[in-house]
């Protein structure tokens, strides 16, 4: 499978000469390797399940792998901190990616609706290679997406790029390389990355890299052209990337900066719509989530240590931008 070429990676390629590269020095000392050791799904808080669904499914052309109907496990209540909530699920795999999507409704709890911009910290972004970009544009607006990207596609080395956010807000980033159309097979979707927009660089790339232990590498400057942050929805930005595949998969996860914009940092819970949950499989999950405890990262579990659903001990932990890491053993 060739490697998903989002619209971040083009921008650290388009000035790849010039940009100088960060000293040894500079970067974090990276946790023991093993402490994550896969990636499972981008859990979406969604305020519809069947809009939403419809969205990632029939539009964007993900495809379903499994649901859950309404419950209130005592367990799944204790991990999110959501006493006397129902939720239900679905989940969708991502062709050609190990990672996969859930879409989250809750109900019987207090919800308030996040609606993320991609500047604002803890906005976390799912970039998608796509089979064919004029099959997708007409159906997003009809389905309650909003396409971002003024006149839309925007034409990049010869692939087209499209940012948009879903019903919730979550922003989609849509590329169309020049080879699409000759790649094998049927599928709309030709493979998957995840993004985070976080507050400050150096602090986040020290978290992932000696938490969890991730080889990030902290981008060195921030990009000012103003195609790229225009076609991404920000126009007038400057943005800088760090950026390392998840530990033990093939999965670029990318941490974007942004200034000369406006920002709000999220502060969704679980339970509400537009908060953002990544998976991330975990070697020991009691002795993680006490060191990201004792090192000042919030547990969101009730009780402060991870529960028992299935076969699984699972956490769910905040990192600095809010974003909801679920770590699972």
């Amino acid at each position: 499978m060739r490697k998903l070429l989002t619209l971040a990676a083009l921008l650290l390629t388009v000035n790849f000469a010039s940009q100088p590269r960060i000293a040894a020095q500079n970067a974090a000392a990276p946790a023991p390797p093993g402490v994550v050791v896969g990636v499972g799904n981008f859990s979406h808080i969604v305020q519809d399940l069947d809009k939403s669904l419809a969205f990632y499914r029939d539009v964007l052309g993900l495809e379903p792998a499994n649901n859950m109907g309404w419950g209130n496990t005592p367990a799944i209540m204790q991990l999110g901190d959501t006493p006397g909530a129902q939720s239900r699920m679905a989940a969708l795999r991502v062709p050609g990616s190990q990672l996969g999507v859930e879409l989250i409704e809750y109900k019987d709890i207090d919800r308030k609706p996040q609606q993320p911009r991609f500047q604002d910290p803890g906005a976390a972004n799912l970039g998608l290679t796509i089979r064919d970009m004029s099959a997708i544009l007409p159906k997003l607006v009809p389905a309650g997406g909003k396409i971002l990207t003024p006149n839309a596609p925007t034409v990049l080395n010869g692939g087209r790029y499209t940012f948009v956010q879903d019903p919730d807000g979550f922003i989609v980033e849509l590329v169309q390389p020049a080879d699409a159309a000759t790649r094998p097979g049927t599928a709309k979707v030709l493979g998957g990355v995840f993004e985070l927009t976080v507050a400050n660089s150096e602090e986040s790339v020290k978290f992932y890299n000696e938490l969890l232990g991730f080889n990030m590498t902290l981008g060195a400057s921030f990009n000012d052209n103003q195609t790229m942050a225009s076609t991404a929805g920000t126009p007038g930005a400057s943005f800088r990337q760090s950026r390392a595949n998840i530990p033990g998969t093939t999965v670029s996860m990318t941490l974007i900066e942004f200034k000369n914009v406006e920002r709000k940092t999220l502060s969704g819970r679980t339970q509400d719509p537009g908060t953002a949950i990544l998976q991330l499989r975990v070697s020991d999950v009691a002795a993680l989530t006490a060191k990201m405890k004792a090192a000042g990262a919030k547990v969101v579990t009730t009780g402060g240590a991870p529960v028992t659903i299935g076969n699984l001990k699972i956490a769910l932990v905040r990192d600095p931008n809010n974003l909801l890491l679920e770590l699972m053993q």
